[in-house]
């Protein structure tokens, strides 16, 4: 065979496997889990921030985001802070995420929530947690090295977290519309990070236990990812912190064995247990729960409150806020104010909800007029003007987009629809009907009705 055919059948190889590496790489984005409010959104949001913006990050498993609350620091310490952890998440993924941190932030504080410091490291790689770290990082020889750590072969199910087709090849029949437009929406996090939560545990959490008598045995492989995660940190200029979020089931034999080990590498450590215990913070055992081990947004607004305080006695974080340019801490801030209760609701009549609105770009409004004489007239507007004025005389249907989503009016004999992505908003029984849709927030902020 010539030199010519050799290099030529070498090219065809290399193409076929760049191509079917390809085929894996877009299909296995398609039908892979997508852990919408957890891990994926995460991920995603952290590579969506502003290169070397973050000045805190926080890792660890689901204690760590759904305890610390980076809006709450912002609005009270002016410190850019960003959740970045996964469910569940084993010490070695720790690792992971922080090499991923450091490829693109220059954090001067990196706090660790120690939930995993103290977990047997086979039993607590499950497959469901490697799944929520694995997912949704991108590829690279760290990520290859921190997979074989977990599996301990290259075999199919190391190969079923480089390529996830493998793992979810049969989600075909469940696909859902966002699994093909995921690609390119917005991924933004504007909780940085955190899960946002009301519920509240059906039964009143006790921490009571926390001085039983026990002993725990902090593994080796365990204290060696603490080594590692210290090491990137001084690399990187960073300085290191550990803490406890508050939760049953955690005690004071296990705040000693992670304090003897902080102590030994000269590591501050906060438990919020043992100053529970202490009396020296408040939570309400009724109400600042989502569930044994997870605060709400209650008591994460009362322990990240503390934690901000602590942070800004003993760490250099600057004051964000004010800033003369506003920066991505300020958008979410009012992101999450756009999500509560808004002076528009409280309108007495339709034009003055209309007029409170109007010159609001980040508003669209769908207007409904169901006349008296049986004449049904609607209108969008968005960008301060009508953007669309139906008169329905007839049945009909129309399309539009609006902000990110699928607006479809409709008029079908006597009842009349309003679908935005496929969830009906018109309301029959007053004259007026307006559904406010936020286009920030992307989705719908209210369904009114109106009298006149």
């Amino acid at each position: 065979m010539s030199r010519r055919a050799v290099v030529s059948r070498i090219l065809s190889i290399a193409v076929f496997i760049l191509v079917i590496g390809l085929v894996f790489a877009v299909t296995g984005q398609i039908i892979r889990a997508k852990f919408i409010g957890d891990s994926t959104s995460i991920v995603d949001g952290f590579y969506a921030e502003e290169k070397n913006d973050i000045d805190l990050v926080v890792i660890g498993s689901s204690n760590s985001f759904c305890t610390v609350d980076p809006l709450v620091l912002y609005e009270e310490y002016g410190i850019a802070a960003y959740d970045f952890g996964s469910s569940s998440q084993p010490m070695n993924i720790s690792v992971l995420y922080l090499k991923e941190v450091f490829k693109t932030q220059k954090p001067r504080v990196v706090a660790l929530e120690v939930n995993m410091m103290t977990s047997d490291s086979a039993s607590s790689r499950s497959e469901a947690g490697l799944r929520w770290g694995f997912t949704n990082i991108p590829l690279s020889a760290d990520k290859l090295q921190c997979i074989y750590q977990s599996v301990g072969a290259v075999n199919a199910e190391y190969f079923s977290y480089v390529f996830p087709i493998f793992r979810y090849h049969g989600r075909w029949k469940e696909l859902s519309r966002t699994d093909y437009t995921y690609f390119y929406q917005d991924k933004t996090n504007y909780t940085k990070g955190y899960l946002e939560t009301q519920a509240v545990s059906e039964e009143r959490i006790n921490l009571t236990e926390y001085d039983f008598e026990g002993a725990v045995q902090i593994e080796e492989e365990n204290a060696y990812c603490l080594g590692e995660i210290l090491q990137l940190c001084r690399q990187n200029n960073a300085e290191l912190m550990l803490f406890k979020s508050p939760r049953e089931n955690w005690h004071r034999y296990e705040t000693e064995a992670v304090r003897a080990l902080a102590d030994a590498q000269g590591l501050r450590f906060v438990d919020f247990n043992e100053l529970y215990s202490d009396g020296k913070i408040a939570l309400d055992m009724a109400a600042d729960f989502r569930d044994p081990q997870h605060l709400n947004d209650s008591g994460a607004r009362k322990v990240t409150s503390y934690l901000g305080g602590y942070l800004k006695e003993n760490y250099e974080l600057a004051d964000r806020r004010g800033e003369a340019v506003p920066n991505s801490w300020d958008e979410a801030c009012a992101y999450r104010q756009r999500k509560g209760w808004q002076a528009y609701m409280d309108a007495q009549t339709a034009r003055e909800c209309i007029e409170m609105l109007q010159d609001d770009r980040d508003y669209a409004l769908i207007v409904t007029d169901a006349q008296h004489n049986g004449g049904v007239r609607q209108w969008v507007y968005e960008d301060c003007r009508v953007a669309l004025d139906l008169e329905w005389q007839d049945d009909g249907i129309r399309h539009r987009k609006i902000g990110e989503s699928e607006l479809v009016l409709a008029r079908m004999g006597p009842l009349q629809q309003v679908l935005i992505d496929g969830v009906e908003h018109y309301q029959a029984g007053k004259r007026w009907n307006i559904t406010v849709y936020d286009k920030i927030l992307g989705s719908v902020a209210a369904d009114l009705m109106f009298d006149e």
